[in-house]
């Protein structure tokens, strides 16, 4: 036991002697204050800092009727005024959401639908859901022809 702690007592001897033998490292000047450092006022403060709108789409905008005319409409916000028949074809009179009439054949496809029939008194539309890519999963939607009532 004597021998063995004599061993690790002269080691840890010679490790310090190494040690001992290496110079300390240089002392680095503490850091000095200069006047550039800011102000705890100055920290604090609010500041305007313009939007600079680059090529992307401003997170701040509504989308606007032309990015949503360019979409298509939704069968729901189309309202069916009559139907036309010219050059023996038939064709429905709807008006949009922002109040555009337009007249439109069987086959007309919308965002989430399409122009089955015109009837003499509604329109046939068979309206899918928008999220789904299977077209064979739908509703059927009748919508009668409003009545406008004539100015006084």
């Amino acid at each position: 036991m004597r021998s063995h702690h004599f061993l690790s007592f002269g080691l840890s001897l010679a490790l310090a002697a190494c040690l001992g033998a290496q110079t300390p490292p240089a002392e680095t000047p503490p850091p000095v204050a200069t006047e550039t450092e800011p102000n705890p006022e100055a920290l604090i403060q609010a500041r305007a800092i313009p939007y600079n709108v680059a090529l992307k789409r401003d997170p701040f905008a509504t989308p606007t009727d032309i990015e949503q005319s360019s979409r298509g409409d939704l069968v729901d916000d189309i309202g069916v005024k009559g139907r036309i028949i010219s050059g023996g074809k038939v064709y429905a009179v709807v008006s949009d959401s922002r109040g555009v009439v337009r007249r439109l054949p069987v086959g007309h496809r919308f965002r989430d639908g399409e122009i089955v029939a015109v009837s003499e008194h509604s329109v046939t539309f068979r309206q899918w859901d928008i999220q789904s890519t299977n077209r064979s999963v739908f509703r059927t939607v009748v919508k009668t022809f409003k009545r406008e009532e004539g100015k006084r």
